[in-house]
């Protein structure tokens, strides 16, 4: 009997020890704190501001949480947040988790990974999570898991749609604010509206699509014992449903970021201290693992040979994944079953091979090889097939769709709540500013209106002109995000100490002295923090205070580029107090205190080195050693062989330098035209790569490839081939051309009335879905051949969109000759859908070419980056 006492009580006392811990695994635990332990150290400079929270009456539970919060996230969060912040994250999610029914299904190492992380991606931080929690909370009640997550999506949707931005992540209030952004910043939110309410979520990627030159994000959620995906702020009738299912089962590589040391079920692209990147591309396509084995010239396996699973995107084989050989000499990748380049490389020596995933096992590697096929060679690159779409209920689509239409009523009403035209004017004529300039900031600013407002207000006469420069300065997106006060200090410290007569120009004094915006960090009030931290402490001229600043940075900050793996820029501030830094912040800080003190100073447009105005020209800093030897050069010249077309670099073609056993591209700008480059480029010597290529309909790439050697002093012409896709002739079905649309007057028309140029131009559109709003920004580009070929496009109204949608602004972009009809009853794309071979959804935007007899020409469904020259090359045929 006294041994069974004993054993219920240490059961008793075992299950309450357990109930205690946040995290209950006594083994993780431990590598949890021994984590934080290091952690600590390494923010010991901001000490109090980050671990003083431990210091006030938290449960073992809540220790806990922090504790593996602070082991596992990126050095800008150290640097930038406090420990108060981070506590009131711990106690929100835990608020949801004890407020939901869902928050006892949801195992603990989910919790840990998926619900408690506040970061999702590289966004700026704020007080979503407990803003969102209450909102979400009354409008939740009673739901399953599944039907909350759907309803969240709706929400969001409520709050946030589609359209393309810059590349700095606004935070989640920020976007909601807006009532836009782009796919990453719609996961980012959606993902934060999710774990808010305690739902384990996480934003999925695809670094490139295979059969476009493209890539997206979207969210997976774990609901009752599973996971599933949904497009963010695009809701469905249900999970795994979106517009992209259909070009994810072509994905090569999808994969998430897991917060912390992840040992869940998944194969890991890479592991790291503080994250675990795992690959989930095995949930949406078909797919093969396949191996690579390396070996070096006596047949000798080698380790730790760095292999790249390159896929042909923009222009040049974009590594998806990257790894390392175990002692067999082998690395292997789950991917889909499209082509792949691989490349292997180690000390400078290489070797690289095209394969198709679907006819290879394993592929082995002879280092020092080099490219296995002819210098001068012609590869298809071809991606995974393109599979029928699944079937929708048609029904349960229609009720989400007037759903979905009120969601964007609301949004708009939102919308109408922005600052007008009006009042911004009134504003600018009590200033004596410019009102087509005031207008202009307001319009940009959007639901960030009132801080811009408050902000001009608070400038007194003199200063109202510098205020409106320093809005015209900075990035449209910080026009949306950023506070009154964080631009008041920026203004009143600079103006008030510095006179823009005592400068060269004005020029100089507003974008490299007032100028807030350095790189892409996010705006803080930096300015008169700094001028009060280094009051006095410099002495001299300009080029002496600048040598001093480099020196107190060299001497002060240390520089790691592991533990910022989010590579977020930390604030000028953050780096002053950790005293920690990666080299890019350390750069940003270095500008932001020259400006501060009066001192013209930028990062170079090109090569992002630090630089200062000496007041005759512009002086690079630079805080690592510098090879000083002359680099030793030579000439491209690229001899374009087809008259009537001007390639794109990034689009059509790459220019790639062998570096230590890898191609890397050259950075000549994103859609940097031929014409646009010096007609003979001067390059280091060494061996060189170029590639072109042209994609076809079916996402086929027809690459060529040109390996050659630069020498010095003398001249390399190559010629830049493009190879033509291969143009189907094939008739892919008919359509009778005597079917009745009806025009935007009301009156019915027959399709063979609205066909010339012997051909007619199809488009059935969804506006306000991504897919949609793609396709109308490439129109400004090709505008003026759409213009020239003459003939009808034809944009067809389904019958669940509203017709208020077709807006003068949705065609901004299109070329005059199109014409807007309704397809009645939707009984024309329900015809091209039985002659197309489609049963299930068919997916917008649906493009089809006819001849003057109906016959389908050309089909394509869904966006694909290019589409329109595909479009024309079949119309001018």
């Amino acid at each position: 009997m006294r041994k069974i006492s004993i054993l219920l009580l240490s059961l008793i006392f075992f299950w309450g020890c357990s109930d205690v811990h946040f995290i209950k695994d006594n083994v993780v635990r431990v590598k949890v704190s021994k984590r934080f332990e290091e952690r600590k150290k390494i923010a010991s400079n901001r000490s109090d501001e980050l671990f003083s929270v431990f210091q006030e009456n938290i449960t073992t539970k809540e220790n806990e949480a922090l504790q593996f919060l602070y082991a596992y996230m990126p050095l800008c969060d150290l640097a930038d947040y406090n420990g108060d912040f981070f506590l009131k994250q711990v106690r929100s999610s835990f608020e949801a988790r004890e407020s939901f029914e869902w928050g006892k299904q949801v195992p603990d190492e989910l919790f840990r990974h998926f619900v408690l992380p506040y970061r999702v991606n590289n966004e700026n931080l704020d007080s979503a999570r407990w803003v969102f929690l209450k909102e979400l909370k009354p409008r939740l009640k009673g739901m399953s898991m599944k039907e909350a997550v759907l309803e969240v999506n709706h929400w969001c949707h409520e709050k946030v749609n589609y359209a393309p931005t810059d590349s700095r992540t606004s935070g989640p209030l920020s976007i909601v604010r807006t009532s836009w952004g782009r796919c990453g910043e719609e996961s980012t939110f959606t993902v934060t509206a999710l774990r808010s309410v305690g739902i384990p979520a996480r934003q999925v990627y695809t670094p490139r699509w295979a059969h476009s030159d493209d890539n997206h994000a979207w969210v997976e959620v774990w609901t009752d014992g599973k996971w599933s995906y949904l497009g963010a702020c695009e809701p469905e009738p249900d999970l795994n449903m979106g517009w992209f299912t259909e070009p994810a089962r072509r994905a090569m590589l999808v994969h998430t970021k897991v917060f912390g040391d992840f040992e869940g079920d998944y194969e890991v692209v890479k592991r790291s201290d503080n994250f675990t990147e795992i690959n989930v591309v095995e949930n949406y396509a078909d797919v093969k693992k396949i191996y690579v084995q390396v070996f070096d010239r006596s047949g000798n396996s080698v380790e730790n040979a760095k292999v790249d699973f390159g896929l042909y995107n923009y222009a040049e084989f974009y590594p998806i994944a990257s790894k390392s050989t175990d002692s067999n000499g082998l690395a292997f990748l789950t991917t889909g079953l499209g082509d792949l380049m691989i490349w292997a490389g180690k000390e400078g020596e290489y070797a690289g091979r095209k394969i198709n995933v679907r006819q290879t096992d394993t592929l082995r590697l002879e280092l020092g090889r080099g490219f296995y096929g002819e210098q001068i060679a012609d590869l298809n690159m071809v991606p995974p097939v393109e599979k029928d779409p699944y079937s929708v209920d048609e029904s349960k689509k229609k009720q989400n769709d007037i759903r979905l239409s009120y969601e964007d009523s609301m949004r708009m009403q939102y919308r109408t709540t922005f600052i007008d035209s009006v009042t911004a004017c009134k504003l600018a004529e009590e200033k004596s500013l410019d009102n087509e300039t005031v207008w202009n900031c307001f319009k940009k600013s959007q639901g960030n209106w009132k801080e811009i407002q408050k902000f001009i207000e608070s400038t007194s006469a003199g200063n109202s002109a510098f205020a409106l420069d320093l809005l015209d300065l900075i990035a449209d997106k910080d026009l949306r995000d950023t506070r009154s006060e964080i631009l008041e200090d920026h203004l009143n410290n600079t103006i008030e100490k510095y006179r823009l007569q005592d400068y060269d120009s004005k020029e100089l004094y507003l974008k490299y002295v007032l100028n807030p915006r350095i790189s892409n960090e996010c705006l803080i009030a930096y300015r008169g923090y700094l001028q009060k931290a280094f009051q006095d402490k410099f002495t001299g001229e300009r080029s002496e205070i600048v040598e001093q600043i480099k020196q107190w940075i060299l001497d002060e900050i240390q520089i790691t580029e592991e533990e910022n793996y989010y590579n977020l820029p930390i604030t000028p501030k953050g780096v002053y107090e950790l005293r920690i830094s990666n080299a890019e912040s350390r750069d940003v800080l270095f500008v932001a205190l020259c400006r501060s003190l009066g001192i013209p100073s930028r990062l170079e447009p090109a090569e992002k080195t630090p630089q200062y105005f000496d007041g005759k020209e512009w002086l690079n800093v630079y805080f690592e050693k510098q090879i000083v030897n002359q680099p030793i050069t030579g000439f491209l010249m690229l001899n374009k062989t087809a008259k009537d077309f001007d390639p794109a670099y990034y689009m059509h073609f790459t220019i790639g330098k062998m570096i230590d056993g890898v191609y890397e591209s050259l950075d000549y700008g994103w859609d940097s035209k031929l014409s646009d480059l010096p007609s003979k480029l001067e390059l280091e010597v060494g061996k060189y790569r170029l590639v072109t290529g042209k994609r076809g309909a079916d996402g086929t790439v027809y690459a060529h490839l040109n390996h050659f050697e630069i020498k010095k002093d003398e001249t390399s012409r190559i010629n830049l081939v493009f190879r033509d896709p291969k143009l189907e002739s094939k008739l892919l079905g008919h359509l009778n051309m005597d079917r009745k649309l009806i025009n935007d007057s009301g009156e019915e028309v027959s399709l063979k009335s609205l066909g010339n140029k012997g051909r007619i131009l199809l488009m059935w559109l969804e506006p306000g879905k991504e897919p949609t709003r793609h396709l109308m920004e490439e129109f400004k580009d090709v505008k003026m051949r759409y213009k020239e070929w003459d003939g009808n496009i034809i944009v067809l109204q389904t019958e669940e969109i509203a017709a208020e949608n077709f807006s003068e602004a949705f065609f901004a972009n299109m070329p005059s000759n199109y014409k807007l009809c309704k397809d009645n009853n939707n009984e024309l794309i329900a015809l091209a859908k039985k002659e197309l071979g489609v049963s299930g959804k068919i997916e917008k935007p649906l493009i089809l070419v006819l001849n003057s007899g109906g016959d389908i020409k050309f089909s394509s469904r869904g966006y694909k980056i290019g589409i329109h020259e595909h479009v024309l090359k079949v119309l001018e045929e």
